[in-house]
């Protein structure tokens, strides 16, 4: 496959949806061995601006946010898209979000107002915050 036509089929998926970087490399990999040529490509699109990384984890970083979750677990969910890890935890630090208060809505959004009143019913709010991505003085904050 010519640079070229790594160019256009990297076009064609980007027309589909967005795309990191590293998601993008590993798409162009599929395609041919040439190292080069798919950096060379890269580099066209983000000039292009085609390719955005900054704006993409933006964007994805504040769907989490609205599915309630907390930061473990966007990490964990950016970090699978291809991004850097230094560049998703640059975002997270700059985000002006209070996590102890998503937590808390989290817990209200699944379990209602009232607190839980007997251990096994404080094990399950716990476990489901876990699974939210919410640190444990997170979750106690939001069970206090």
């Amino acid at each position: 496959m010519t640079e070229q036509e790594l160019y256009e089929y990297a076009a064609s998926l980007l027309a589909k949806k967005n795309y990191a970087s590293g998601d993008m490399h590993r798409q162009l990999s599929r395609q041919t061995d040439n190292v080069e040529d798919i950096e060379r490509v890269l580099h066209r699109l983000i000039d292009n601006h085609a390719l955005n990384d900054a704006q993409l984890l933006t964007d994805l970083l504040d769907k989490q946010i609205k599915k309630l979750h907390g930061p473990t677990r966007i990490k964990q969910e950016i970090r699978q898209k291809g991004f850097p890890a230094a560049l998703i935890e640059q975002e997270i630090n700059n985000s002006e979000i209070d996590w102890y208060l998503l937590a808390k809505e989290a817990r209200v959004k699944k379990f209602g107002e009232a607190l839980p009143s007997d251990p096994k019913e404080k094990n399950k709010q716990i476990r489901h915050l876990q699974y939210k991505g919410f640190a444990m003085d997170m979750i106690f904050e939001a069970l206090g």
